[in-house]
C-alpha cells in the first residue's frame, strides 16, 4: 500500500477518562462501585477496568479511552455528547464531568481554543454543577 492509496474519512475524537477529580485533577484511588461503558456505531472504549475493580493509589490514572467517529466533526461531537452521558463510573472521581461540560461548551464546539484555554476555563469556574 502506498501513501497516496490511503483515504481519510470522517472525524474522530478521543477522551482519556482518568480516575481524578474533574477540576483539581487530584488522584482518586478506590473501588469502582458501578461501571457502564457506552457503545454503539462509531463508539469504541479501550479499558481493562470493571465493576468491583480497585484503582490502587500508586497507579496510572487512566481508566480508559473513549473514541468516537463520525462523518464530520459535528456528528462526532454529537456522538461524543451522547456517549459521555451514557458512561457511568461510580465509587471514585473521574474526569467524565469535565468532558461532559467541555462537549457542551460553545468554544469547544466551534473549535475556538488554544493551549491555554482549559487552564483559563477551570480558573474562571469551569465545570457546571450537576455534571
Amino acid at each position: 500500500m502506498k501513501q497516496e492509496d490511503i483515504v481519510f474519512y470522517g472525524h474522530a475524537i478521543e477522551c482519556r477518562v482518568n480516575a481524578e477529580h474533574p477540576s483539581t485533577f487530584r488522584p482518586s484511588p478506590g473501588r469502582i462501585a458501578y461501571y457502564h461503558p457506552p457503545g454503539g456505531v462509531g463508539v469504541r472504549v479501550d479499558s481493562a477496568v470493571y465493576q468491583g475493580y480497585s484503582i490502587p493509589p500508586n497507579y496510572d490514572s487512566l481508566i480508559g479511552k473513549l473514541i468516537v467517529h463520525g462523518r464530520n466533526r459535528t456528528e462526532a461531537l454529537m456522538r461524543l455528547r451522547r456517549t459521555l452521558d451514557e458512561f457511568i463510573v461510580d465509587g471514585i472521581d473521574t474526569t467524565l464531568p469535565l468532558f461532559r461540560t467541555l462537549v457542551r461548551n460553545s468554544d469547544v464546539q466551534n473549535g475556538v481554543y488554544d493551549i491555554h484555554w482549559l487552564e483559563h476555563f477551570l480558573a474562571t469556574g469551569g465545570i457546571e454543577p450537576g455534571f
